[in-house]
């Protein structure tokens, strides 16, 4: 039964008895019958003609678009990592609401749908009013409106039941998604929601619908194009009232395109709960932020990347009830969880060490015999004849080669390495800016200072200083000239990862790969294959490479230095009983505003086996040191992946 008044509805024809009596009375009743009939017809025709003609003209054709389900995304295995859900929503038609020129109380019968759809919803009346004056003043009463979003259940069931009586008003059932494999992979997967005027700009001319969904964030913002699927339509001609008369003609939708990724489920949650578990406390504070990249260094598929902390991806569909948990997330200034930690840079230490000994061995300013005692520092005398003291992590007191300046992590060789000493030894180029920019450019090789074009959006491109860059930075107030000259500190910095030098845990792995593959600079990826909706595969996410440039013997020198770092240096706590690992630890020190102290990173990047390369892992935590805790968790990745993860 409508909402609206049956008083409005047109009244019955008349009805007729069977006749009686003899035949001239039926021929009496007959002759009536007509004339009643030919007045009627004329009333209708000639009285009412223009009321009639009116009405049917205020018949219209609407066309709905059916909004097409997401292709779905599953792990390596097929394990599901996204369901599809109904979204339900209160919607309105403005133009298909009674007006002036069907009834008298317009404003009335409006009303009275406004405060049905309050009942429901518990969207007020008076605000449901204001969107549809406010559309139809702007010429856009052709166009629903949402009076309510994420209706439940049983208010969906409830506006089903009433929609038919209540013109203009209907209930609107959008694709939605669940996501079901926790919170380990709301970095990977992103979400979707609706569109925003800066996403409307962008999707115009692609056939989006105001109301279709987007991806907005991860894979679900990347492949976009492929999960979408083509929208469909039916079309039906409706009276006033908004009752159907007639079903024209209608297109199903065709779903979206599934994704299967690289990702391994399993190993993705044991890596983000090792990582919750472990976040160090020491001397140097307590670690909130940590990152963990696992990839195969052959292919560039991404087994698993983990970024802590996380959240959950669903809070953007239940919005309404979870408010101030998405207040709380877009408001966090501690943590930043929304920004995925394996894509952000940080300082990365004494990983970079693998460049400064790659750039020294093709350049030249060492050999794989080049031998130094290191003690405990480097004492260097400047142009104004000044001394100055360049620190080592520890006191080795050791002859050292390269590949035990790797292994034990020595500062003071790779200063020498990169920058020289201004006397007796040569750094990697004729002076100290020549030797800034030969680092740099090796380091660029590797792939950084740039995205590694892995297929998520956000990846930042980290940084790699060199004289050019010095001088175009350091400039403006409270800058002088002076601040703008490449010094030698800065060669002794650059080669030990800090400084300026900035990195993500993605871009080490991709440096620790080309070193396991032998020389190949290969580009990470998630998805492996787009898949149609009947199971065919529409393409596969090849692997690609460039090669880094590096010798073989350069290669193999470095692969030895990584192997002794594990099995006799600073690197030892990444040892794992079955399979041999090589790797570099990593400890960046770096001032901490919030704090008002110095503190360190701690990093860990390594692959195994060693005879045969299948995997690499990257650990980092914001706080912490790298051989006494990033060393250690890195290994439980590697002992999970050989017990756990299909080959």
């Amino acid at each position: 039964m409508s909402i609206l008044d049956e008083g409005l509805r047109s009244p019955g024809g008349t009805s007729r008895n069977r006749p009686h009596g003899n035949l001239g009375m039926l021929r009496l009743a007959v002759l009536a019958l007509f004339l009643i009939l030919a007045i009627r017809l004329g009333q209708m025709q000639i009285v009412d003609g223009a009321s009639y003609a009116k009405r049917s003209e205020q018949n219209h054709i609407n066309q709905k678009n059916i909004l097409p389900t997401r292709g779905l995304i599953t792990d390596r295995n097929g394990e599901a990592l996204v369901q599809n859900v109904g979204v339900y929503s209160a919607s309105i038609l403005p133009e298909a609401l009674p007006n002036d020129t069907q009834f008298e109380n317009w404003k009335e019968m409006r009303y009275r749908i406004y405060l049905k759809l309050e009942q429901i919803t518990g969207t007020s009346a008076l605000e449901i009013q204001s969107r549809v004056d406010d559309a139809e003043k702007a010429g856009q009463g052709y166009i629903a409106i949402k009076a309510a979003d994420n209706l439940t259940k049983q208010q969906a069931l409830e506006l089903d039941e009433v929609a038919s009586g209540m013109p203009g008003g209907s209930l609107a059932i959008t694709p939605g998604r669940q996501y079901i494999a926790g919170e380990e992979f709301s970095h990977i997967l992103g979400y979707i929601g609706p569109q925003f005027a800066e996403d409307a700009a962008k999707l115009e001319g692609q056939g989006y619908e105001f109301n279709e969904p987007i991806g907005k964030d991860g894979i679900e913002a990347r492949y976009e194009s492929d999960l979408r699927g083509t929208v469909g339509y039916s079309a039906v001609e409706q009276d006033a009232y908004g009752h159907q008369i007639s079903a024209l003609q209608s297109k199903d939708p065709v779903p979206g395109n599934s994704l299967k990724l690289a990702i391994d489920a399993g190993l993705q949650r044991y890596t983000a709960e090792l990582l919750e578990d472990t976040l160090p406390t020491s001397d140097w504070g307590t670690s909130q932020v940590a990152a963990a990249v696992v990839m195969d260094p052959n292919t560039g598929e991404v087994l698993a990347l983990v970024s802590i902390p996380t959240y959950d991806n669903n809070i953007w569909a239940e919005s309404k009830i979870r408010s101030e948990e998405l207040r709380a997330l877009a408001n966090d200034s501690a943590t930043y969880a929304l920004t995925n930690k394996a894509l952000s840079s940080a300082a990365p230490g004494s990983t970079f060490k693998i460049v400064t000994s790659a750039a020294g061995l093709e350049e030249g300013s060492i050999t794989p015999a080049t031998s130094r005692y290191v003690g405990c520092e480097l004492e260097v005398k400047g142009v104004n004849n000044e001394l100055y003291k360049y620190k080592d992590w520890r006191c080795h007191n050791m002859v050292m080669d390269v590949r035990t300046a790797l292994a034990w992590s020595s500062n003071v060789f790779m200063f020498l390495t990169a920058g020289g000493d201004l006397t007796t030894t040569r750094g990697l180029g004729d002076d100290i800016e020549e030797s800034g920019a030969i680092l740099a450019a090796w380091a660029r090789r590797f792939g950084f200072g740039k995205t590694t074009g892995i297929d998520l959006y956000g990846e930042d491109p980290g940084r790699i200083p060199d004289p050019a860059w010095k001088k175009r930075t350091y400039v403006g107030p409270g800058y002088n000239a002076g601040d703008r000259e490449w010094l030698l500190g800065d060669n002794y910095n650059t080669a030990i990862g800090q400084g300026d030098v900035l990195a993500t845990p993605l871009q080490v792995a991709r440096m620790t790969a080309a070193i396991a593959n032998g020389g190949k600079l290969v580009t990470p990826h998630i998805v492996t294959e787009v898949i149609s909706p009947d199971g065919e595969v529409v393409r596969k996410i090849e692997p690609e490479f460039q090669d880094v440039g590096l010798a073989q013997s350069t290669v193999r020198v470095i692969r030895e230095g990584m192997l002794g770092s594990v099995a006799y240096g600073a690197g030892a706590l990444a040892q794992i009983p079955n399979a041999s690992v090589a790797g570099k630890t990593g400890t960046a020190e770096f001032y901490d505003p919030k704090s008002d102290k110095w503190t360190q990173h701690a990093w860990f990047t390594g692959f195994a086996p060693y005879d045969k390369p299948e995997v690499v892992v990257t650990v980092y935590f914001d706080i912490g040191t790298g051989g006494t805790h990033a060393a250690p968790v890195a290994a439980k990745i590697l002992q999970y992946y050989f017990e756990n993860v299909a080959r």
